[in-house]
């Protein structure tokens, strides 16, 4: 990659600037780069995470991986992290005890709390550039492609 690219803000013309999944990219490392001016402590994946918990409570480690779309090679040392920064718990489920139950801790609904708003502050921008429609739209598409992706 060429770091001068993005930090420049210099363009590349040119068959790879035209590719969809070029772009996709493009626009993956500016969202990360807004969330991470925000939120240096916390990952776009582990916000998920916090937030899946604070929404449904708790849950086996396979649902919240799933609900929070992070796969299971990722979520196990995600956890571990926030589980030394005492935002969640592990237990064992007493009716299953090969399944590992994970909650949140109140320390853990606040910094979910503080991330929904950090969130939004990350978003804000790119409400402002495409309007209420065509976020929308661009957010109906993504979340089409994302869900296609479970079926491959």
């Amino acid at each position: 990659m060429y770091p001068e690219l993005v930090t420049t803000g210099a363009r590349y013309d040119g068959v790879l600037a035209d590719g969809m999944a070029h772009q996709l990219r493009r626009a993956s490392q500016v969202v990360n780069a807004s969330w991470q001016l925000r939120s240096s402590d916390l990952t776009p994946p582990q916000f998920a995470v916090l937030q899946v918990l604070d929404e449904r409570g708790s849950l086996d480690q396979k649902t919240l991986g799933a609900l929070a779309a992070v796969d299971r090679s990722t979520l196990t040392p995600l956890l571990d992290r926030l589980l030394t920064r005492s935002l969640i718990t592990k237990s064992t489920d007493p009716h299953n005890r090969r399944r590992q139950l994970v909650a949140l801790t109140p320390a853990g609904h606040e910094r979910a709390a503080l991330g929904r708003q950090q969130a939004q502050e990350a978003s804000r921008w790119i409400e402002e550039l495409f309007g209420p429609e065509q976020l929308a739209t661009l957010t109906l598409l993504l979340k089409e492609l994302g869900d296609a992706g479970r079926d491959q």
